[in-house]
């Protein structure tokens, strides 16, 4: 068991390794939110830029940007934009990279041979304790590329999410303002300092 837990970390480390030395990454991803009867309830697809600690998701329903000291969250339904301080919790909840270093951080990892390919190596991580918001992930990673191509979150509350990433690009160059909401592109939206 412990060499199956191994073998997940090392396949993950090399993963966020990957990651982080392709310093600003940009993913196309397709996102789908089921309910607790495993009903689909929300699909969207979107783009997610990552840059060191600069990030930011952006739906038709949802956008979400950090500059590594403010967070903005915008949900087109609430027609308001949030702004904090960048939290772990809210970048767990979107990013591959802390979904796939979730291991560290009181999660049991190991490798699910039902699901791994000759092409795909799936790594299950499950929670050790109870009321941490994700309970469970399913991660499907290219044994080639070493990038995540889908990911499954099961949240306590009993929902879930699928992540699929449809395409990986390394090496881009990012400008400042692509991780920062400006407010003259949301008029009429009403923007809440949480700070």
């Amino acid at each position: 068991m412990l060499v199956a837990q191994d073998d997940a970390h090392k396949i993950l480390d090399k993963a966020v390794a990957r990651i982080k030395a392709d310093a600003g990454v940009k993913m196309d991803f397709l996102i789908t939110l089921y309910d607790f009867s495993g009903e689909e309830q929300y699909s969207d697809k979107g783009v997610l830029k990552i840059d060191g600690e600069k990030y930011a998701l952006l739906s038709d329903q949802m956008k979400l940007w950090c500059d590594g000291e403010t967070q903005w969250s915008y949900l087109a339904s609430n027609n308001e934009i949030y702004i904090s301080e960048p939290n772990a919790d809210d970048a767990r909840t979107f990013s591959p990279v802390h979904i796939m270093e979730l291991y560290k951080e009181g999660y049991k990892s190991s490798m699910d041979k039902k699901l791994s390919t000759s092409s795909v190596d799936a790594i299950t991580l499950v929670a050790n304790a109870r009321g941490l918001e994700i309970d469970k992930v399913t991660i499907l990673m290219n044994k080639k590329t070493s990038q995540p191509e889908k990911l499954k979150v099961f949240y306590e509350n009993g929902t879930s999410a699928t992540i699929e990433i449809d395409s990986y690009k390394a090496k881009c160059k990012f400008s400042a303002k692509e991780f920062r909401c400006r407010e003259k592109d949301f008029r009429g939206v009403e923007f809440v300092d949480m700070r």
